[in-house]
């Protein structure tokens, strides 16, 4: 088996994730109670947010993101995927 070099496209995802988890970590509550109306939804966005917070590296934040973002509602991805 021949060796592949992907570090542009592991780059691309470093740099889209951590935009991704600097853009959520910033949000105040008013913010969210704004993009999201119903509580379940903001408590569901405050999980995820809580999540990535409490990962000690960058690479675990990545990789929280990523594995949340696949199981949270609809309404918390859109507004998770519009803040990107």
């Amino acid at each position: 088996m021949g060796r592949y070099d992907l570090s542009e496209e592991a780059a691309a995802t470093d740099s889209e994730l951590g935009s991704m988890i600097q853009k959520l970590g910033g949000l105040s509550d008013d913010d969210i109670s704004q993009l999201l109306p119903k509580r379940a939804d903001r408590d569901e966005l405050n999980r995820l947010i809580q999540a990535v917070n409490q990962a000690t590296s960058e690479n675990q934040k990545k990789a929280i993101l990523a594995e949340r973002l696949a199981t949270v509602s609809t309404i918390v991805k859109n507004v998770a995927l519009k803040l990107i």
